[in-house]
C-alpha cells in the first residue's frame, strides 16, 4: 500500500512546487537548445530539459492522485461478493428471489482525526472506506465488510466485520443523513445501516448516496418483514406437529397400557 503517497495526497495543499520547477526547468532547456548556437549550447540545454523532465516526473508521482486512490480500493473490494461465498459456503442457487443481492460502499467521513480531499472531480475522499456485501436465503441475512485504511497497512487497521443473521432477529435496515464539518466545509454523508432488534447495529457506514442505496433499504425492510413472518409461520407449524406427536405418543401408550391390563 503506498501508505505516504496517499498522506501527501490528503495533506498537500495547493500548487505542486516540484511539478512546476521541474515544468520550468524544461522549458528552460529547450530554450537553450534552440536559441544558443549548436554545439556546446544545444547539447547542456537538452540536459537541463531532462533535468527538468526528472523533477516534473519526481514531482507528480511523490503524491497518490485520484485515480490512484480509487484503483487502490478497487483493488482492495472487487472479489468480495466471491469472498462472502467462499467465507459463509453460500451460493446462488440458495439466494432469496424476492431479494437481489445488495453491495454497499462509501468513504467514512466520522470520526476523529479524518483526512479529506476534494477532488477536481468534484467527489470528497477521505482516508479510510468501507464495503459490505450482502447475501439474503430462505432464512438468514449474510454480511461481509471491509474497513479499509489507506494511511494504515496494519491488520489492526484493516479488518474484516459481518457475521450471519437469521431474518427474525433483524429489526430492519435504514438510512441516516447528517452534515459533517470537515477541511472548513459542511459535508452531507449518508449512512446505511442494519440495526437487529435488541438495538445493535450489524454495521453502519457511510455509503455513497443514490437511489439504488434508498431501494436497497426498502427491499431488505420488506424482506424481513415477509421472511420473519414465514419464519413464524413455520415455526408454528413444527410446534402444531410436535403436539400432534405427543398425542398420538400419549394415546398409543395409554391404549398399550389398557391392554395389559
Amino acid at each position: 500500500m503506498e501508505t505516504k503517497r496517499n498522506l501527501k495526497y490528503f495533506t498537500t495543499r495547493g500548487i505542486n512546487i516540484l511539478l512546476i520547477i521541474g515544468v520550468a526547468i524544461s522549458i528552460a532547456g529547450l530554450l537553450m537548445m534552440f536559441i544558443i548556437p549548436l554545439g556546446n549550447g544545444y547539447n547542456f540545454g537538452f540536459i537541463v530539459l531532462m533535468v527538468g523532465a526528472a523533477v516534473a516526473v519526481f514531482g507528480s508521482g511523490a503524491k497518490s492522485a485520484e485515480a490512484d486512490i480509487d484503483n487502490e480500493i478497487y483493488g482492495k473490494i472487487k472479489d468480495m461478493p466471491e469472498q462472502a461465498q467462499i467465507k459463509y459456503e453460500v451460493y446462488e442457487k440458495s439466494f432469496l428471489k424476492i431479494l437481489n443481492p445488495v453491495f454497499l460502499k462509501g468513504f467514512s467521513f466520522e470520526g476523529e482525526n479524518v483526512h479529506c480531499k476534494k477532488g477536481p472531480d468534484h467527489k470528497y475522499r477521505t482516508d479510510t472506506y468501507n464495503a459490505a456485501q450482502l447475501y439474503f436465503t430462505q432464512e438468514k441475512i449474510y454480511v461481509y465488510g471491509k474497513h479499509l485504511s489507506l494511511l494504515d497497512d496494519s491488520e489492526e487497521a484493516n479488518y474484516e466485520f459481518g457475521g450471519v443473521y437469521p431474518f427474525q432477529d433483524v429489526d430492519k435496515a435504514y438510512i441516516e443523513d447528517k452534515t459533517v464539518k470537515l477541511i472548513g466545509r459542511d459535508i452531507s454523508v449518508h449512512s446505511f445501516g442494519l440495526r437487529l432488534k435488541d438495538g445493535t447495529d450489524v454495521f453502519k457506514f457511510n455509503v455513497e448516496d443514490g437511489a439504488d442505496v434508498d431501494k436497497a433499504a426498502d427491499d431488505i425492510n420488506h424482506a424481513i418483514e415477509k421472511m420473519t413472518e414465514r419464519a413464524i409461520e413455520r415455526a408454528a407449524d413444527k410446534a402444531a406437529k410436535r403436539a400432534a406427536l405427543r398425542e398420538f405418543d400419549e394415546k398409543n401408550a395409554k391404549a398399550a397400557a389398557a391392554d395389559a391390563q
